[in-house]
């Protein structure tokens, strides 16, 4: 076999096709299944009746070729002049080239080798769809003896057994995929180069990370290939989980609430809602929907949740009145009544004083007063009320006119009915009339009448209807 000098120029070009050019596949049967294996576009030639076959093997920085990969003769003009797709036999890469020379019939047509025309030898990498030079783009070897044997094996390029050696740049490999993943995504690949290599690391299975295997925390993704690698790293967050688990219901005078959630840190949203605080006084009663957010939309481990709560109304802040009984001359305390409200009276340490509308025997201290409705919502009053002092009573004649009404031998300022439990049932200002008539009926039982003069004093007297 003999060489040419090392060339440049034209032979110095290393090409990677286009991935979306035209290809011209071949289907090669073996054993029991097809495969198919595409011929680069450039790769292709016309067959002529002159040629040489050129034997050899095929490696790639030392590394057998593979066998979708195509080796090619070329002209010095660029024409293909042949080209073959590696044959791989024990672990071995041949190249068993048909190099063809030019038709003599066809002048203006350059199909091949003419004469000593010397001819190089390229190699298409089909894992990396990229065309070497041999042995390498900056130092291209010209071959000078081609000869035309009718497709017999060329003097010099018949020993299946020597190799030629592709240079090609050595790319590191890398791995790309996502940074930051939640424990409960999916599993997820990795973008990778060179195709071939093996992915590892925590969680990676059939190169697949799943995070839920790998666990919470930064975790390191090698791919390696041949005797290189390359890492990624990933960072796996805690499942985010958005339950609300602040239910209520809630009286519209209660004081704020804390909202609370199974993971903190996320948004709030709501009305009467300010910050993680729930103000019900700020809201009607009702129903109020609560909306809470983890992490951001389209993140990994956003979540969101929602739920309505009641918010019930509160009784009306109660009102008293001091009354003087009718029996013993101590005074009691009334409440006026709420339709759907009960009372509860206490002393400022909690001691239960009484319940009802009513505080018999008032002692001058200052107690409170606890107002709850049908929802269980309550009101207090904390008060002292302070005696009115001894009556002026005055002994006045009356009359009755009738059941109804009373008469007087003089005028009249005002004029109040209470109940035998002190409670005051209705009063009136007359402004000095003398006959009064009263909102009394038949079965109403015992009755106290207090009336105040208008030239001073008070009269009491007591009546059964």
């Amino acid at each position: 076999m003999r060489l040419a000098k090392h060339q440049t120029g034209y032979f110095a070009q290393t090409k990677r096709w286009p991935k979306a050019a035209f290809w011209v596949c071949l289907v090669v049967l073996l054993a029991n299944s097809g495969q198919v294996y595409c011929q680069p576009p450039e790769f292709g030639y016309t067959p002529t009746n002159s040629s040489g076959t050129f034997y050899g093997q095929a490696t790639i920085n030392g590394i057998p070729a593979s066998e979708g990969d195509w080796v090619g003769a070329f002209d010095s003009s660029g024409n293909c002049a042949g080209a073959s797709q590696i044959v791989l036999n024990g672990g071995a890469a041949y190249i068993n080239l048909p190099v063809y020379g030019d038709d003599a019939t066809t002048a203006s047509v350059d199909e091949g080798i003419t004469g000593s025309e010397p001819f190089t030898l390229q190699l298409w990498q089909s894992s990396q769809n990229l065309v070497l030079n041999y042995p390498s783009s900056d130092a291209i070897i010209l071959f000078e003896d081609w000869a035309n044997v009718n497709g017999a094996p060329m003097p010099g390029y018949d020993d299946p057994n020597v190799i030629y050696n592709f240079e090609a740049e050595t790319q590191p490999p890398y791995i790309t995929g996502p940074d930051l993943l939640c424990e409960s995504s999916d599993p997820v690949g990795f973008q990778t180069f060179p195709p071939g290599g093996i992915i590892t690391g925590p969680g990676v299975f059939d190169n697949l990370f799943d995070p839920s295997i790998a666990g919470v925390g930064t975790h390191i993704i090698e791919y390696s290939i041949d005797t290189s690698s390359a890492t990624w790293t990933i960072v796996v967050q805690p499942a985010f989980d958005a339950t609300i688990l602040t239910e209520g219901p809630f009286c519209v005078n209660d004081e704020g609430i804390e909202l609370e959630s199974s993971t903190e840190g996320g948004t709030w949203i709501g009305s009467g809602v300010f910050g993680s605080t729930f103000e019900p006084s700020t809201v009607s009663p009702g129903s109020v929907l609560l909306t809470y957010e983890v992490g951001e939309t389209g993140d990994a481990c956003y979540d969101i949740d929602q739920q309505v709560i009641t918010v019930y109304p509160s009784p009306s802040i109660p009102l008293v009145e001091l009354i003087q009984p009718l029996l013993d001359g101590t005074f009691h305390v009334v409440t006026v009544n709420q339709e759907g409200v009960t009372h509860e009276w206490f002393d400022l340490v909690g001691t239960q004083l009484a319940s009802g509308d009513t505080l018999f025997n008032y002692n001058e201290e200052t107690f409170v007063l606890v107002a709850t409705n049908e929802f269980g919502c309550s009101t207090s009053l904390v008060t002292q009320l302070v005696f009115p002092g001894v009556f002026d009573l005055r002994d006045v004649p009356y009359q009755w006119v009738d059941l109804n009404t009373l008469e007087f031998y003089q005028g009249v300022e005002s004029v109040a009915l209470y109940d035998i439990l002190g409670k005051k049932l209705w009063s009136e200002q007359v402004h000095g009339s003398r006959r009064i008539e009263l909102p009394m009926t038949f079965g109403d039982g015992f009755r106290l009448i207090i009336t105040e003069f208008s030239g001073g004093g008070n009269a009491r007297l007591t009546v059964i209807r």
